[in-house]
């Protein structure tokens, strides 16, 4: 039988090692399975992957010079290539899509300024029957932000560029994809410390240290941007975004948040703790770094149990002697724990700190409207649009927003409270 693919990693010495301990459980859980991913050697990426990386960048140099529209008709016609047969119609004329149009024009009006657009969108399972329908959803949000916008634009879709992404995908697709999303959309590639040079010259744009920079970049400056919220691989939903946000909260609880170096001596005094700091995936700059450490030791405690969705009394265990070396009381480590356990058991996360960061960095510039769009499994599979919310600003900590529908709501919390409520209502 052979032997199981591992995604080639370095360690880098920066937060790139983390996701490590979630590929390497993701390799473990696909070979426990029977899952071979196809094998693709050192010399092959040298030889092959930067002229493919190459050709994704001439395509997407052409296609920027073509007009917005023509851009967006060559955009569906590969979307739909790629969803089939998991295509369902797309309704221009919805009245969902009319109250966020009416939304949108509202919010310009009032604030003499176009609002930034944002699809927040669903993701499905990356394989098996569903794979396809990850297309449907981009395709319904690309054309949601023109028919938003009502006006020739050029919607760009955040997409990551990763093994959970390319890991099936022959070499040169794997080339192709990571070229063409780097450049044209707001593609990041989390494993690009870990290319050869001559790919990673290429992908430098699209490292994922400069995501947060260009994402926030293109809706300050009033674009139209498609993102799935989180999904599709439970071990990147509920390791990457939900125990990290959840590290950071218990971080701001603990009594020794100013005191690293205690932390990190109490960490140590755990086996396990002790155990991956000398042989872990982190290269050695990160070594010194008690947080960074800390949200290394969660994820490595969680990545084996991101597919149950819960915890077992081993990772309970774990977690309470992790948050008892923080400084939380019992108290306090029960109710943390309480909060990452329900959050464990969603699809997607509620991303707290994405919604802090929006409000902060874009908000308070420009209005902002947020369009959810899900995939529907009952009563019949098919993609839903539901109703938007517009942002008019922030101030004294708190979003003025107002929710669209048949009677517009306004409503005023902290950004915070918000990431909660709408991903409560919208997705799974």
């Amino acid at each position: 039988m052979p032997a199981p693919y591992e995604y080639p990693t370095l360690k880098t010495g920066t937060s790139q090692d983390l996701l490590t301990v979630i590929t390497k459980a993701a390799e473990k859980q696909l070979a426990a399975e029977g899952t071979l991913l196809p094998h693709k050697t050192r010399r092959q990426r040298l030889l092959w992957e930067a002229p493919f990386v190459l050709l994704g960048k001439a395509a997407a140099a052409a296609l920027s010079f073509a007009p917005p529209d023509a851009s967006l008709r060559v955009h569906e016609k590969v979307f739909s290539t790629l969803a089939a047969p998991m295509s369902f119609p797309f309704d221009a004329a919805s009245p969902v899509l009319a109250r966020a149009r009416a939304l949108a024009e509202r919010l310009e009006r009032e604030s003499g300024r176009p609002p930034a657009l944002v699809a927040l969108v669903s993701h499905p399972p990356v394989l098996g029957e569903l794979a396809h329908l990850n297309f449907e959803l981009v395709r319904h949000a690309s054309l949601a932000l023109r028919a938003v916008r009502g006006k020739p634009c050029r919607p760009q879709l955040v997409v990551a560029i990763d093994p959970f992404a390319l890991d099936t995908a022959p070499l040169p697709q794997e080339g192709v994809y990571a070229g063409f999303m780097g450049s044209y959309h707001l593609g990041f590639d989390r494993m690009a410390l870990g290319r050869n040079p001559v790919s990673r010259w290429f992908l430098r744009r699209a490292a994922w240290h400069r995501m947060a920079h260009r994402l926030l970049g293109a809706l300050a400056a009033g674009g139209e941007v498609g993102m799935v919220l989180a999904g599709g691989v439970p071990a990147t939903t509920r390791i990457l975004y939900a125990a990290r946000e959840w590290v950071g909260e218990a971080r701001s609880q603990s009594p020794l948040r100013r005191r690293p170096a205690e932390v990190l001596a109490r960490l140590r005094r755990l086996p396990e703790f002790a155990r991956l700091e000398s042989s872990g995936p982190h290269g050695d700059r990160l070594r010194g770094s008690a947080w960074r450490l800390a949200d290394l030791y969660a994820m490595s405690l969680l990545a084996p149990r991101a597919d149950l969705g819960s915890l077992d009394d081993e990772g309970r265990r774990g977690l309470l002697e992790f948050l008892d070396a923080l400084g939380l009381s019992a108290e306090q480590a029960a109710e943390s724990l309480a909060r990452l356990s329900e959050e464990l058991g969603r699809e997607t996360p509620f991303r707290r700190r994405f919604f802090r960061v929006l409000a902060g960095r874009v908000a308070r510039r420009r209005p902002v409207v947020l369009l959810p769009i899900v995939h529907r499994l009952k009563p019949e599979l098919g993609v839903e649009l539901r109703e938007a919310w517009g942002w008019r600003g922030v101030g004294r900590g708190l979003i003025d927003a107002v929710a669209a529908g048949p009677v517009p709501t306004d409503w005023s919390m902290r950004p915070q409270d918000f990431a909660v409520h709408f991903v409560r209502e919208n997705f799974n």
